[in-house]
């Protein structure tokens, strides 16, 4: 199932080394990513699982194969921080439905919502990390994804870990002038808090937008012919083994919602 994708170099046709992740040579340490393909349908199964699932059995699936998928690329710092916040959200909605007090009742939805839908995040999270823009277009296309969507894919993709950036760089900023963010000025001021941060960042999102659009396009998502990539992406056993345990999955929570588990 590998979909080669060949360069021009100089006018004439050059075969381009393997550059995804999950085609490199397997090196002790080395980061290592899933097959971008393969990474649309797990987030499109863990999503579907979301709406089936109806216990714990399905969401502890879920979180267990964005866990995996985070393993395998060796991100394990990242994997403490999501597994936190999920116990995080479950011990608090468990308080909360403890105290069986009808006003905490929103309260406990509203994070037993978060905690649902946190393996989503994960697995999410992880893709953005592991895979290039590259990548993503070459799968695409391999998936044969309109042109349009394959472009607001695209952009959206990078969207968030741009505009991370530019939170960051206006931080940076604040604290150059002496107004770094801290749990005193939030408290003290937060309306003048929230602008001071808010203001930039907003003036920088029509241009961030612009500017991914652009690139986007300028890499040939926009044209009707069939583009080239220098990637070549190619299932392997890991891929494989998570469409089998996502398709496992979602079955787990098709049963769940019909009364079956």
């Amino acid at each position: 199932m590998d979909h080669t994708c060949v360069g021009r170099v100089e006018g004439a046709s050059a075969q381009i080394p393997p550059a995804s992740p999950s085609a490199l040579p397997a090196v002790e340490g080395a980061p290592r990513g899933i097959d971008p393909r393969v990474s649309i349908i797990v987030l499109v199964a863990i999503n579907m699982q979301m709406v089936l699932g109806r216990g714990m059995l399905s969401e502890l699936a879920a979180l267990a194969l964005a866990v995996s998928a985070m393993a395998y690329c060796r991100r394990f710092s990242s994997i403490a921080r999501w597994v936190a916040w999920y116990a995080v959200f479950a011990v608090v909605a468990w308080a909360l439905v403890m105290t069986r007090d009808i006003a905490f009742s929103p309260v406990a939805a509203s994070v037993s919502m978060y905690r649902r839908i946190l393996p989503a995040f994960m697995f999410g999270s992880n893709m953005i990390a592991t895979t290039r823009l590259g990548e993503l277009g070459c799968a695409l296309q391999a998936l044969r994804v309109p042109g349009n969507a394959a472009v607001a894919l695209c952009v959206a993709f990078r969207f968030l870990p741009t505009m991370g950036c530019e939170f960051r760089a206006v931080h940076e900023a604040m604290k150059v002038r002496g107004m770094a963010l801290s749990p005193k000025t939030l408290a003290c001021h937060p309306v003048r808090t929230a602008e001071r941060y808010l203001v930039p960042v907003v003036a920088r999102v029509g241009m961030v937008a612009d500017e991914l659009g652009n690139a986007v396009v300028v890499r040939g998502m926009g044209s009707s012919a069939r583009r080239t990539s220098y990637y070549r992406l190619g299932m392997g056993p890991t891929d494989a083994a998570f469409l089998a345990s996502s398709a496992a999955m979602v079955v787990l929570a098709g049963c769940s919602a019909m009364g079956v588990l």
